[in-house]
């Protein structure tokens, strides 16, 4: 059995989350669920999170859900809570490394 090491990344599920549905508005759970390395269930916790925080909508397209990110959404930390979400997902989705 392979042992899977636990490590931890800058972003939390909730913020990989808002760059997945930034790149693919109408991914599937499964989907993110899969691009992000967490369960189903989870991805559809923070969908929850993140439509209560109004930091995304949430519309139904025939069988499918669609995301649409708000870029005026303030983050949630105190010490950042004056940054508007929209200015770090569509910078950080706009780099480019030199494998590109």
């Amino acid at each position: 059995m392979e042992e899977r090491r636990h490590t931890w990344t800058v972003f939390s599920s909730h913020g990989r989350m808002l760059f997945c549905v930034t790149a693919n508005s109408s991914a599937t759970l499964w989907a993110i669920s899969d691009a992000l390395g967490i369960t189903e269930r989870q991805v559809a916790r923070i969908v929850k999170d993140l439509d209560a925080a109004e930091m995304i909508s949430v519309e139904r397209r025939g069988v499918r859900n669609a995301y649409t990110v708000n870029p005026e959404a303030r983050l949630r930390h105190p010490t950042l809570a004056h940054v508007p979400l929209g200015p770090i997902i569509f910078a950080l989705m706009s780099v480019r490394t030199p494998t590109d």
